[in-house]
């Protein structure tokens, strides 16, 4: 027995007579009468007996329609939910995202949720090789990243370009706009997963450029655990600037620089060869 029989006894039931649920079917009687003969034989048992010119339900008959309706509705949902899916209004959307980079998410995941209130999120925060294993493995649909790379296995979005600027403890009133040159000897935190992360690399090498390394004390991966120590006194980093619209900058001083050359290149990125859900579409749409 089949789903599309199911519905044929459903039917019959519902209409009382064969006549009647064979023209609601938009079929011929004969067939009809054929396929609840089938499903009487394939089931080993009477489903309906002839009350006059109408038709009630045996026992089992009674178990049938009961089930039947259940299963179909059930069905039905199915159907439905993975329509809304594929169309984008259900489901989990997984975004990755560089830490840094956070400050994209807010108002974009509200959008997001009024448009689509039954789409759930899913975020999750690392580094740009972190973020690239995750999408490979399908862990992950999109991920912004803090710098562009080059990589065949990702289609790419440049985002806003942004400044990257000093955070520094407000108590020290440096000046403004800062030298890099100013910061030689000058306690540094570094928010980066390890010293191979593309952005630290810039920022290092941003520091070479102007004939020292920074005097890294203290390595903490947890933006916002920097944020409080900076608050507190103990160093200073350097970031792009939006990166601290989302936490609490009490006790910080954001300061520019006169020749900082680097600049916060953020590039939403999504593999080339695997099918795409269709509220990744939508979220990508919100970038363009």
């Amino acid at each position: 027995m089949d789903l599309r029989q199911l519905n044929y006894f459903i039917t019959i039931v519902e209409e009382g007579q064969i006549t009647k649920a064979a023209k609601k079917l938009h079929m011929a009687q004969p067939p009809l009468s054929q396929q609840l003969k089938m499903m009487e034989e394939e089931l080993n048992c009477k489903l309906l007996d002839r009350n006059g010119r109408t038709l009630d339900m045996t026992g089992p008959g009674k178990v049938l329609y009961e089930k039947g309706k259940t299963l179909l509705s059930n069905f039905e949902d199915t159907i439905t939910e993975i329509k809304e899916v594929g169309e984008g209004l259900k489901g989990v959307l997984s975004i990755g995202a560089d830490q840094t980079c956070l400050s994209y998410l807010p108002e974009k995941i509200t959008i997001m949720r009024e448009r689509y209130p039954d789409l759930c999120f899913k975020i999750i925060e690392g580094d740009t090789l972190f973020l690239t294993e995750s999408l490979l493995s399908k862990e992950i649909d999109v991920a912004i990243l803090q710098q562009p790379i080059e990589d065949d296995n990702f289609f790419s979005l440049g985002l806003d370009v942004d400044e990257f600027v000093l955070a520094t403890p407000s108590q020290w009133n440096l000046k403004s706009p800062i030298r890099m040159e100013d910061l030689r000897d000058i306690p540094f935190l570094s928010f980066y997963r390890h010293q191979n992360c593309s952005t630290l690399r810039i920022i290092i090498d941003e520091f070479k450029s102007h004939g020292f390394e920074p005097n890294i004390i203290c390595e903490c991966i947890d933006i916002a655990m920097v944020s409080s120590l900076i608050g507190e006194g103990i160093g200073v980093t350097i970031l792009p600037k939006t990166s601290l619209d989302k936490f609490s900058t009490d006790g910080i001083k954001i300061i520019k620089f006169a020749n900082c050359n680097i600049k916060s290149k953020s590039t939403i990125i999504w593999p080339k060869e695997r099918y795409l859900a269709k509220s990744a579409l939508n979220f990508l749409e919100l970038f363009r």
